[in-house]
């Protein structure tokens, strides 16, 4: 899968649920350093995601900026240029949200409400095959129906949000390029849109392709892998 993190591309793996967001290495957990620290947050009951029993610590940060964890534990030694005091508060890994129809959202929303709210700091958009790319000019407001059908997303909404600057698949990733959120973003290749490409109408009727539709939708979907672990995905909800 390709995400987007930091304000670039990179290729990611599916998380370890055993360290989900947890950056540091293993000497750092636990250890009190006298240190200078970006962050320091204090007194939060911290579950690390590891399994082990929650417990009431500190998290100290040292470079905020790619949210570098430097040490966790109880009573943490040192000093930070910024401290917050996460009494009563959770500190816990960000939420890896693996199905979410942000498709249309993230092309306009920076903040990506509810999910950053929930504690959630990556999301993945392309699932049960709905989504706006490739797309062929004309056929827009078919994959917002397509999408408002099966997701009940509002169709008005994105109508007036998506501005429909691409057309293939890694025209649509390189639409993304120049936005940021607040939190990392994932795109799989919706199959549902793919088809739609392809076949028009036929698809919609749900009518079956041929064989030369079957190699148009195998050339499109390589063309998205090319770009670097990109991965169709379709979801079957029972």
């Amino acid at each position: 899968m390709r995400s987007w993190v930091g304000g670039r591309w990179i290729r990611t793996r599916p998380p370890d649920a055993s360290r989900v967001g947890l950056n540091l290495s293993r000497e750092a957990t636990g250890k009190r350093l006298a240190h200078m620290y970006d962050l320091l947050i204090r007194n939060g009951v911290i579950i690390d995601g590891t399994g082990a029993n929650r417990y009431v610590g500190d998290v100290a940060v040292h470079d905020k900026k790619n949210k570098k964890i430097a040490a966790i534990g109880p009573e943490l030694e040192g000093e930070a240029r910024e401290e917050i005091d996460a009494q009563g508060c959770i500190a816990t890994p960000g939420f890896v949200d693996v199905h979410t129809h942000y498709d249309g959202q993230v092309t306009w929303d920076p903040v990506l409400e509810p999910s950053a709210g929930h504690g959630v700091t990556t999301v993945v958009t392309g699932n049960c095959g709905v989504g706006f790319a490739p797309v062929k000019p004309g056929s827009e407001d078919w994959l917002i129906q397509l999408t408002e059908g099966v997701e009940d997303i509002p169709g008005a909404a994105l109508a007036e949000g998506i501005d429909w600057s691409w057309e293939t698949f890694p025209e649509y990733l390189d639409s993304l390029e120049g936005r940021s959120w607040g939190l990392d973003v994932g795109c799989l290749v919706p199959h549902g849109a793919v088809r739609a490409c392809v076949m028009g109408e036929r698809g919609a009727r749900n009518e079956p392709a041929n064989s030369e539709e079957i190699a148009e939708m195998r050339r499109i979907v390589r063309e998205a892998v090319t770009v670097p672990d990109i991965r169709q995905q379709r979801s079957t909800n029972v």
